[in-house]
């Protein structure tokens, strides 16, 4: 499918195996919520380079019973690759591979075996250095490139050691022929484990950042998925609204929508159908949806004996409370029970900890929370028809603010999040921002180019705001740089580009000191607010085509999110 995003990954992946081919290596960090497909796009990288004779692909499964099966695993996928390009029947115990593989690579061999000693002797520190040497091994008697995969590489903490990612970064220094290729969902750890154990001067990690599917994108999936079926543009708008381009709800959904029976061709999704499609998914109790979430709100079990508190701070998000003191209250805990509550669950990645503020960034799940768990909660009686019935009404209600919605309500969202400001201080992408509480609000005339201006006042001064749905070029830029400094007593610019901007643009609104703010960003702000965020139906530029650039060395590479509609 023609998604695009995805096969720009793609394509840098098959790039960076030409680089370690030729004697650079350039590590890579895939990273994203769960359910945007990053197992799947290793899986395909994994096929994709198995045949290539220069290189041996070695694919770590890391979801484990715990550290030891996680070092079993490691040494099967190592013994595996060398069989793989040989025969399809491979054996499925380690012994087995073992007894195929030792004519062809002896000296892995028994590496492996004087590993499998160091384990039964509990000699856990040299065992694990001696797993972490066995690519380079490999490496070495094969004359091939290795390439090292782990799905969810965080979970290497399981093994038996108290660092395994600082043993791991230096001998990712030594193992010049060995390409790692790695994925997380847990986003804020995996960064924190990038920045402060593997920035390395040999072996370094570009990042990219796998977001949910655009607007575009999810069009298109639409159209190849159910061609037989036309979407109102409402209806897509709504779809995007409440999944937020995510590809598990987005299949969940649509695998039920397409049990309902074609009766003609080209066939309309009514509303209707698709209101009751979603309240199957969130209602049903044996939804896949709602299992999920379940299965999520499981997780607080684990956390503490007594998950009530968790699940209630969880609640307290979904009803917009987002600072610590209104979530103590609607908890009823004490301040310093309720932080060590958020940290837990920041630390298991239920909530993400934003400046002073605490956000869960799935609309869906949120949703659920206080229109379905929430509602179970209140109700009295067995009969549930009437929560169905509410849940309906509301997901109606959200499409209706969907059908609404245009293109040109950009300037009345930019200011309806600036309303919101009080004083917060708010952290996107590690980057801080205090967002002051503003006395007053003009829409100032609108520019040419679809391009808009704010003036807002505050303590801090008077802050200019441009922004354009569209794509912005150098001549775009110029005339916003020229009408800037025109206006007296600013002390800070912005420009929120929403359809992109050009390189040539970006330096001259940089040289100009304004702030920039792509649509990622902005609808991240939206969201920590609790507003609706913005859904570009049209392609205003032509992000959709950007090419992505090289990182600098030691630099994390830049996000490759769907910034057209995002």
């Amino acid at each position: 499918m023609p998604f695009l995003m995805r096969e720009a990954i793609q394509v840098r992946l098959n790039k960076r195996v030409n680089d370690i081919e030729n004697g650079y290596r350039q590590n890579v960090g895939i990273i994203g919520s769960s359910g945007v497909g990053k197992s799947k796009l290793l899986c395909e990288f994994f096929q994709s380079i198995s045949r290539n004779p220069k290189v041996l692909p070695v694919y770590v499964k890391t979801k484990t019973i715990d550290g030891r099966q996680l070092m079993q695993q490691w040494m099967g996928a190592v013994l595996s690759a060398v069989l793989l390009d040989r025969t399809l029947n491979i054996p499925k115990t380690l012994s087995g591979l073992l007894r195929d593989a030792e004519n062809l690579i002896p000296e892995t061999i028994a590496a492996v075996k004087h590993l499998q000693k160091l384990i039964r002797q509990e000699k856990n520190a040299l065992a694990v250095r001696e797993l972490f040497m066995l690519s380079g091994t490999l490496a070495r008697e094969t004359g091939k490139k290795v390439i090292l995969m782990f799905d969810e590489f965080q979970a290497l903490e399981k093994l038996p050691i108290p660092d395994p990612f600082l043993l791991l970064g230096k001998q990712m220094m030594l193992d010049k022929d060995v390409l790692y290729v790695v994925t997380s969902s847990s986003v804020d750890r995996a960064r924190e484990i990038f920045r402060d154990k593997l920035s390395l001067l040999f072996g370094n990690f570009e990042v990219i950042e796998l977001a949910p599917f655009g607007f575009m994108e999810m069009d298109q999936y639409l159209a190849a998925r159910m061609p037989a079926h036309r979407w109102p543009q409402e209806l897509k708008r709504f779809l995007f609204h409440m999944t937020d381009g995510e590809p598990l709800y987005l299949d969940l959904l649509i695998h039920r929508l397409e049990h309902y029976e074609v009766r003609e061709f080209p066939q309309n999704v009514s509303s209707t159908l698709l209101l009751d499609v979603f309240c199957q998914e969130l209602f049903d109790r044996h939804g896949r949806i709602a299992l999920l979430f379940e299965k999520r709100l499981a997780q607080c079990a684990y956390i503490a004996k007594n998950s009530g508190p968790y699940i209630r701070a969880l609640l307290a998000l979904s009803h917009g409370r987002h600072k610590l003191i209104p979530i103590a209250a609607f908890i009823e805990e004490t301040v310093a029970e309720t932080q060590k509550i958020l940290k837990h669950l920041v630390q298991d990645g239920l909530v993400v900890k934003s400046g002073s503020f605490y956000h869960n960034p799935d609309f869906l799940f949120r949703f659920w929370l206080k229109e379905v768990l929430q509602k179970r909660y209140d109700h009295y009686l067995p009969e549930e028809r009437i929560l169905w019935k509410h849940l309906f009404d509301e997901l109606n209600r959200n499409l209706d603010l969907c059908a609404r919605m245009t293109d040109e309500d950009l300037g009345k969202c930019i200011e309806n999040l600036l309303n919101e400001f009080r004083n917060d201080v708010v952290e996107i992408d590690h980057k801080k921002m205090q967002c002051p509480q503003f006395s007053e609000l003009v829409l100032l005339r609108p520019l040419p180019h679809s391009m808009g201006a704010l003036m807002g006042r505050c303590s801090k001064g008077r802050w200019l705001f441009y922004f354009s749905p569209e794509m912005i070029g150098e001549s775009e830029c110029e005339l916003v740089v020229g009408d800037a400094k025109h206006s007296r007593k600013i002390s800070k610019k912005f420009l929120i580009a929403l359809g992109g901007i050009d390189e040539n643009a970006k330096l001259l609104a940089q040289e100009a000191k304004m702030q920039l703010w792509d649509l990622r960003y902005l609808n991240e702000l939206l969201d920590l607010y609790d507003l609706p965020k913005i859904i570009l139906t049209a392609n205003k530029g032509n992000n959709e085509t950007n090419e992505t650039h090289e990182s600098d060395v030691g630099a994390m590479a830049q996000s490759l999110s769907a910034f057209e509609s995002r």
